[in-house]
């Protein structure tokens, strides 16, 4: 159980967390770049039209930070553990 719980909390900092770099990339190359490679976490819908015009729908990183946040604990210990958490990723 507590691997599952690591795991939903990985996955909730790699929302928090990932930048949108490689999601413009793909949006500007969308035929020319292979998604595989790319940290596309802030992405929730990618649409291509057959004219070739990219629509990007980016994650709610608000609400997967107060996910973080109420998983933590909440309140200031909450916080106090959340920010640890996330500066332990930076590194």
């Amino acid at each position: 159980m507590d691997a599952d719980r690591e795991a939903l909390l990985e996955a909730l900092r790699n929302i928090a967390l990932s930048k949108p770099n490689d999601a413009i990339a793909l949006a500007q190359n969308p035929r020319d770049v292979y998604p595989g490679d790319l940290d596309l976490w802030c992405v929730s819908e990618f649409k291509l039209n057959s004219a070739g015009a990219v629509e990007l729908k980016f994650v709610d990183r608000i609400k997967a930070l107060s996910l973080l946040l109420e998983c933590s604990g909440g309140g200031e210990d909450g916080m106090g553990a959340l920010l640890e958490a996330l500066e332990g990723e930076e590194e």
